[in-house]
């Protein structure tokens, strides 16, 4: 939905820095034997030889320390030996050049400091050997100090191994799925060091897709240098002009400039992915197109998809099924068996007359067909999102065949696209947003024309920015729904999906990544395929962080049935939960065997709150200003003992309908039936 303008430009490689009173880097005594730069923050302090690249990291009190060469090979696997190094401060910046025996600059390193983070912003001369990927924070013979990294975390959950010395993540296809969870996750890698959590992440957004520490301590980023090196820099990587600092011989051959790093140094993983998404927000690179407080109360409505059930049904396989009818009849089969009448239908896969194509199959009617399906839809209290698959071009054969957004000519055709798609007008289809598939499936960087307007990651950024205006300019209510989680992406989507899982835990772990990157976001739960025993924990946890997505309306996938008492007392917990305002999610890692516990909050006032291993939920209600809750509403979706929590301060007046009930002075207990709201009258306001 458009809110606010969402920048389509990458910011300058260098990134804006908050302007306030801020430490300065000091210099040791001229006298002294190795003199020295030092800085101390309020989470880390700096350290480094005026004569040397090699950068110290220390933790806060500065009793640990981790080290990174601030060099960097670009074309080429080693710096020359004999490197020259000078390090030069002035006030929260410190710039290091990397020179030959002879004086001609290799490698500039700019340093910035800031209370919470530092960046570092790189440009270097290109070598003889393009075809080698840029390292950073590396010579080709000394990097990151690997002996004393005892762990790594990788926040990318395609992934086998996210917990790993040498993490890694990137944006496109990760075997042995066909397609990835997140499109791309956020481009922050974290090592346990001696000095605490290090994270290593990128500020804008590159012309690459992946981002890794190898074995040998070096910082990669895949940057295709030969494609790069032919055009100027706009914020993803490409030429500028030598540095002031490099000398008459630094100034021949073709200097790169890339996207800036942003170091952090924190307690743990998820502090660590969590000061990453602060930093991006500090620095203006961490957009959110729809904060909360200016979202339609329809984006917290169920999400009742089509796809799992058409798995069951065989109309996934069998696409002659899948009609206008059978979406028909299985809207009211949901409604009639989950007690729900407001909720927002995603009419998925296979409703296109060919992939890529906004025309609607005869199976729907064509254009006149799916407009009268969807106004029915809308006349019945429903919102409705249509499936749309990124990269792919309409084609009548099997083969798929890919677009080229850069292409002259594909702005346009994609504007009309969308605008049938969420358009009003006679060729309208008139649905209120998008489900935006296959990010990952981003094709080769050959198939751009116009490399130069972004390849990689900044090519899906340009996409969607195009698709997201196109969608918003023909419907500003349009709701875009997609799985892009690094927060550069935040201003083009609405709602971010979780992607397709089976078990509640790893929707847990994926909402958990993204909530710590970007806490604004709200989560679109997916539901496919979970299995029967994952179905109650999982739609549980994704009501209160985010809005619960069902797939199925008789059978979950592997074939266990959906019992009417279930399917009745999920209802009544998601219609609660839709009420619960407009807020951030935070995990409780509770990690009992039933399921995670989510709390929900605007500020600090607890909002709602998955209860019993997330069996249950809880809505806090607040009048005005008041900061405690002046009622609380329970639904259980299996009978059982309830522990719900009161904040301090808090008494309980009344249950209605009546249960005996234990009251302490920070919880109350009472046995709870399936599907049951629960009112829980409070006294306790202070104003």
């Amino acid at each position: 939905m458009l809110v606010a303008e969402a920048s389509c430009a990458a910011a300058a490689t260098t990134p804006p820095q908050p302007s306030s009173a801020q430490a300065a880097w000091h210099g040791s005594p001229a006298a002294a034997s190795h003199p020295t730069w030092s800085i101390r923050e309020s989470q880390y302090r700096l350290q480094i030889g005026q004569r040397s690249n090699l950068l110290t990291i220390a933790n806060a009190a500065g009793t640990r320390s981790f080290s990174v060469p601030l060099a960097a090979t670009v074309g080429s696997a080693n710096l020359p030996r004999g490197v020259r190094s000078l390090a030069v401060a002035s006030g929260q910046d410190l710039t290091v050049t990397v020179s030959t025996s002879v004086g001609a600059a290799l490698v500039e390193a700019v340093v910035i400091a800031q209370p919470t983070y530092f960046t570092v912003s790189y440009s270097a001369r290109l070598g003889t050997d393009p075809s080698l990927r840029p390292g950073f924070f590396a010579d080709g013979r000394r990097g990151l100090a690997m002996a004393s990294v005892t762990s790594g975390y990788s926040p990318d959950p395609g992934l086998q191994s996210p917990t790993t010395r040498t993490p890694a993540t990137y944006l496109g296809v990760h075997p042995p799925l066909p397609n990835a969870p997140f499109a791309p996750a956020p481009y922050d890698v974290e090592l346990q060091t001696p000095a605490g959590w290090l994270g290593i992440g990128l500020v804008q957004l590159p012309d690459a897709r992946r981002l890794e520490v190898t074995a040998a301590g070096a910082v990669v980023v895949d940057y295709p240098l030969p494609t790069i090196g032919r055009f100027a820099d706009h914020g993803g990587g490409g030429t500028v002009a030598a540095p002031a600092a490099a000398g008459p011989a630094g100034h021949r051959g073709t200097w790169l400039a890339f996207p800036a790093f942003v170091l952090t140094v924190a307690s743990g993983w998820e502090a660590g992915v969590t000061a990453y998404g602060a930093s991006l927000r500090t620095l203006g690179q961490a957009p959110v197109a729809a904060p909360p407080g200016h979202r339609p109360s329809w984006w917290y409505w169920p999400i009742v998809d089509t796809w799992g059930q058409q798995q069951v049904t065989d109309a996934a396989r069998r696409d002659d099924e899948f009609t206008a009818s059978w979406v028909r009849h299985y809207v009211s089969l949901w409604r009639q068996r989950f007690g729900v009448g407001h909720f927002t239908v995603i009419i998925d896969a296979q409703w296109q007359k060919t992939l890529g194509n906004s025309v609607p199959s005869s199976r729907f009617g064509g254009v006149a067909g799916m407009q009268k399906l969807i106004d029915q839809l809308h006349a019945q209290g429903l919102r409705v999102l249509l499936w749309w698959p990124l990269w792919v071009a309409p084609s009548s054969g099997k083969q798929l065949r890919w677009i080229d957004p850069t292409a002259p000519g594909y702005a346009a055709h994609l504007e009309a696209q969308i605008s049938q798609l969420v358009g009003n007008g006679p060729t309208g289809l008139h649905a209120d947003g998008l489900k935006l598939d296959w990010g990952a499936m981003i094709p080769p960087d050959k198939t751009f024309r116009r490399p130069q307007l972004g390849i990689g990651a900044a090519a899906l950024y340009r996409y969607m920015a195009m698709l997201s205006a196109d969608a918003w300019r023909a419907q500003p209510t349009a709701v875009i729904d997609a799985s892009a989680m690094a927060p550069q992406y935040g201003g083009l989507e609405d709602l971010l999906r979780l992607y397709d899982a089976s078990a509640a835990e790893t929707w847990s772990d994926r909402a958990t990544i993204v909530s710590a990157a970007d806490p604004l976001a709200l989560l679109d739960g997916d539901g496919w395929k979970i299995v029967g025993p994952q179905a109650i924990p999982h739609l549980v946890q994704s009501a209160i962080f985010g809005t619960p997505a069902v797939y199925y309306a008789t059978r979950w996938s592997g074939g266990a049935p959906i019992d009417t008492t279930t399917a009745r007392a999920l209802g009544a917990l998601m219609l609660l939960t839709a009420t619960r305002g407009q807020g951030a999610a935070r995990p409780y890692h509770t990690d009992v065997p039933a399921g995670d516990d989510w709390g929900y909050y605007d500020g600090t006032r607890l909002l709602a709150r998955s209860l019993s291993g997330a069996h249950a939920a809880v809505v806090y209600q607040y009048i005005g200003a008041c900061s405690l809750p002046q009622q609380a509403v329970v639904v259980s979706v299996a009978r059982r003992t309830l522990s719900v929590p009161l904040p301090p301060g808090s008494t309980l007046v009344q249950i209605t309908p009546g249960a005996t009930a234990t009251n302490t002075s920070h919880q109350v207990s009472f046995s709870a039936k399936a599907g049951v709201r629960y009112l829980l009258r409070l006294r306790g306001c202070i104003g």
